[in-house]
């Protein structure tokens, strides 16, 4: 996916969509005027992506594939599907558990790819249940399902967590999408870098960024400083209650605030199971780097990223890079071990795609257009400079019965690659 820095070489929205994208801009800029002019970016990311009925993934338009904006791993290749589904059958074996459970599924290619593996003769699965809070992409996720054979596999579709829940989380491309902060660098301190209304705006609302110090003056203001402190342990509070850091001045940076929240949801929900995190994402120690100045944040449309959350509100996903630190100190507060961390690559090499390729293969010529779509999917979610590198996986496991968490599984998917140590980095 390219980047872009000119909205202007974006494909043109219809009009329809512009029409609706005003109508998200109407419903922020209300919700903005009642908070005296300014929200914090993730209160912004939060309508614009979920607002009922007119965020991004709360309404209709097509997000993934050709006629979308972005693609994910499993449209990718289904290698990517069969190396997880079969890792799925080992964790449910080992906790005697026999269901899984999808975070935001998407088109559902994934599901129909991996029940390939996990309605067959032998596989301990016998519920498969996807969580899906967006009405059409529920309905599309079923149309895809339809013609998959699931044998003795009940598939289920949740709008919410499950109670006492054993078995596999998968949830891949999910915790970049949480609503996140965003912070600039400013005398030496960390300032909220939030959202308001662009002045000279007539026909209809548009925003620009607007920066204001953690003063108190807001309720969430100590939210925010307690976050910071937390992720600059070293560097410190002044007298005026600021969060001071070493970064260079304009450095801007992003953590997502509900972290500690939907691990702890997600753990109330588990009695016992495994849980499969793939996201883009960083250890914190090289998140906020200072040789990255500008953030992770990256917005995208139709195919092309950019950087302007304020571009067609509702139109574009937003979404930030995920501290993978943060992740596993909220998953360990709410009862998980981190059982495996490790590259995307690391992880697939691990989980055998080399003989899944050469499975899927088998028969074909090398010129055959099958054989190359395999072949370069493969490529796609292994290279560095693609999806290899960029996207980490990281393994927890539960087992709220015992009282204490459990075991690290030697899981052989994250043994080639562990990475763990770079958490704490």
């Amino acid at each position: 996916m390219s980047f872009t820095t000119d909205p202007s070489s974006l494909p043109p929205a219809g009009a329809d969509a512009l029409v609706h994208s005003r109508r998200v801009a109407e419903h922020i800029a209300e919700r903005m005027t009642a908070a005296d002019g300014w929200l914090s970016f993730a209160e912004y990311m939060q309508l614009a992506l979920y607002a009922p009925g007119l965020g991004y993934y709360s309404a209709g338009a097509r997000k993934f594939g050709a006629a979308g904006d972005f693609v994910t791993a499993p449209m990718i290749s289904p290698l990517f599907a069969r190396c997880c589904a079969r890792r799925f059958i080992d964790w449910l074996d080992l906790q005697s558990a026999r269901e899984i459970l999808e975070f935001g599924p998407g088109t559902g290619q994934f599901a129909a790819d991996a029940l390939g593996l996990l309605s067959g003769s032998g596989s301990p699965l016998r519920r498969y249940r996807l969580l899906e809070v967006s009405a059409d992409l529920r309905e599309r996720q079923q149309q895809t399902l339809a013609s998959t054979a699931s044998g003795d596999v009940e598939l289920d579709w949740l709008d919410s967590l499950p109670n006492d829940f054993a078995g596999v989380v998968f949830a891949n491309e999910i915790l970049d999408a949480l609503p996140c902060e965003r912070f600039v660098v400013r005398g030496g301190e960390l300032w909220r870098l939030g959202v308001g209304l662009a002045s000279g705006a007539v026909s209809a609302a548009r925003f620009e960024w607007r920066m204001r110090p953690a003063n108190g003056a807001r309720v969430d203001d100590d939210d925010f400083r307690m976050i910071a402190a937390r992720l600059f342990p070293n560097e410190g509070v002044n007298e005026k209650r600021s969060v001071v850091t070493n970064l260079p001045e304009g450095y801007c940076g992003e953590w997502h605030p509900s972290l500690t929240a939907w691990f702890a949801a997600l753990a109330a929900a588990m009695d016992r199971g495994t849980v499969l995190i793939v996201d883009y994402g960083l250890p914190r120690s090289q998140l906020l780097h200072p040789q990255r100045m500008t953030g992770s944040l990256r917005c995208h449309y139709r195919h092309q990223a950019h950087g302007d959350p304020f571009l067609h509100p509702g139109l574009c996903d937003i979404t930030a890079w995920v501290d993978f630190t943060a992740v596993a100190e909220a998953a360990m507060q709410a009862g998980f071990q981190i059982s495996g961390f490790t590259t995307q690559a690391g992880f697939l090499l691990g989980a055998g795609i080399d003989r899944e390729l050469a499975a899927a293969t088998t028969g074909l010529e090398p010129a055959d257009p099958r054989h190359i779509a395999l072949a370069r999917g493969a490529r796609t979610l292994l290279l560095p400079g693609e999806m290899g590198e960029a996207v980490k996986c990281m393994l927890l496991t539960r087992d709220a019965a015992s009282g204490t968490p459990s075991a690290p599984l030697l899981d052989s998917a994250f043994s080639l690659q562990d990475l763990r140590a770079s958490l704490w980095g």
